[in-house]
């Protein structure tokens, strides 16, 4: 039989939990502040995390096709969506270029054969600024920065993830090389 005292002291228990789940609810990292993860490049590209958002940065000879995802990888209406690249190589900025949406699908970054050492994208999306950074060598399909440490063949990639052959999760040559 519960009495009045075993009544507070289940009450106070309840209460307890909910207030701790509700503060592990509130504590979770958001998708941008979470460890880095493999994004899957709908578009043969390299995609980075930008707040809510994803983009992908799409190599073509002499210009880049930029694609805004949302949270789960699709695309978004460009609709209003203004943007601005910059081109830079070390230090110093190359080349400007404002973004306009192509087919409301993508944008389309003439390159017009500048070099550089990185990428860099801003969005304004809902009075919302959103940036990614693409460092030269991270861009493309040509860097297989990725592979398998059983040597399975054909097991290069340029996103991290697992090996497709032996499930072994794939080592980064960058992180190897720094050692």
């Amino acid at each position: 039989m519960i009495t009045y005292k075993h009544h507070k002291i289940w009450i106070l228990a309840v209460l307890l939990l909910l207030s701790t789940a509700t503060i592990a609810q509130n504590n979770k990292p958001t998708h941008a502040a979470g460890p880095a993860h493999a994004h899957k490049a709908n578009h043969g590209g390299t995609v980075k995390s930008a707040g809510d958002y994803h983009i992908e940065l799409v190599d073509r000879k002499d210009q880049y096709y930029i694609y805004l995802l949302d949270a789960s990888e699709h695309a978004v209406s460009l609709k209003g969506v203004t943007g601005l690249a910059i081109l830079r190589d070390g230090d110093r900025t190359v080349h400007t270029q404002s973004l306009s949406p192509t087919f409301n699908t993508h944008f389309v970054l003439q390159t017009k054969g500048v070099a550089h050492s990185a990428v860099i994208i801003n969005f304004m999306v809902n009075n919302q600024n959103i940036t990614a950074k693409f460092e030269k060598g991270s861009t493309g399909a040509s860097a297989m920065n990725f592979f398998c440490p059983q040597k399975c063949t054909g097991s290069d990639s340029n996103i991290a993830g697992v090996c497709p052959k032996c499930g072994t999760a794939l080592l980064d040559r960058r992180l190897l090389a720094k050692e």
